[in-house]
């Protein structure tokens, strides 16, 4: 395993004693080996100048332009401003469902959740941040100073597991009290029904959200690889099935197969990016692809 891999693993991360860390250990290795800046242009790219105004960032002021004309002037982006970036993360009692017993959904969405934060912050943007289960059980408002990013793992570090999910209506209450359109990143196993999640995810792209969905599933909810018999719980509703998994198995995965297609299907008609994320993979591979998507939607 590469040195920048091992960083990336999920188990590895697990053992990180706080969320800066796991944050700057998985953007340190995304950026290994790619280019300088690949998220430059996503919402700074430099297209033109203005004059400075009081409160404008420093950071931005072309300082070889004012060596030529002893006048202050800051670079303009083709967005102006910073883009606001909501993130969603489920926080629900299901996320908190561990397969092999090493990262739980939740885990993994919390590295994935501060590894964009940090993305985010760096490059000048907004960012917000919405745990929730069957209503948002803390929100933390968008700021774009650097120092907001403490406030943001702080709560990660300290979310748990709780409550039954209420996909649909929390993303309906967000689209209501969200004022600025922005980026929405929605991180969860969307274990709830298929179309009122659609209807959710529809109120955001009619308020003109760019809206990007994190489906985080663990390992053995994809393919149900367990053997001899076994007893299931639901850890939302508490109900309780013991079966031979390897009697229904392949019934199961064309099952979930068929739920995946759909959610994927419905969300590219509805121009919503879609990622499938395995907790078993390292955490690069859900960023690579969050810049891959975001490259073919620009």
């Amino acid at each position: 395993m590469k040195a920048s891999r091992k960083y990336l693993d999920p188990v590895f991360l697990s053992k990180l004693s706080n969320m800066d860390l796991v944050a700057r250990c998985a953007v340190e290795g995304f950026f290994s080996g790619l280019h300088p800046s690949p998220f430059h242009g996503f919402s700074v790219e430099y297209s033109d100048h203005r004059e400075y105004h009081p409160g404008d960032e420093l950071k931005f002021v072309d300082w070889k332009v004012f060596g030529r004309s002893d006048k202050l002037y800051i670079k303009q982006f083709q967005q102006e401003t910073s883009t606001t970036v909501y993130i969603l993360l489920d926080s629900s009692k299901s996320m908190s469902f561990a397969g092999d017993g090493r990262v739980s959904k939740l885990d993994y969405g919390s590295f994935l959740a501060a590894a964009l934060t940090y993305l985010m912050l760096g490059q000048a943007d907004s960012a917000s941040l919405l745990l929730f289960a069957d209503k948002v059980t803390k929100k933390i408002p968008p700021r774009s100073k650097r120092t907001h990013l403490n406030t943001i793992l702080a709560a990660l570090q300290y979310n748990r597991g709780a409550g039954r999910t209420n996909l649909a209506g929390v993303l309906h209450t967000i689209a209501e009290t969200t004022k600025r359109r922005g980026l929405v990143i929605l991180i969860s196993d969307l274990l709830d029904d298929e179309a009122d999640i659609y209807k959710g995810l529809a109120h955001l792209k009619f308020l003109k959200h760019d809206v990007i969905v994190f489906h985080t599933m663990d390992h053995r909810e994809l393919n149900l690889d367990y053997e001899g018999l076994i007893q299931f719980e639901d850890l939302e509703s508490k109900e309780r099935m013991q079966t031979f998994p390897q009697s229904l198995r392949d019934a199961y995965r064309d099952r979930v197969r068929m739920f995946l297609d759909d959610m994927e299907r419905t969300t590219g008609n509805s121009n919503i990016d879609y990622c499938l994320l395995d907790t078993s993979r390292p955490l690069d591979r859900a960023l690579m692809a969050y810049l891959a998507k975001r490259k073919r939607m620009m």
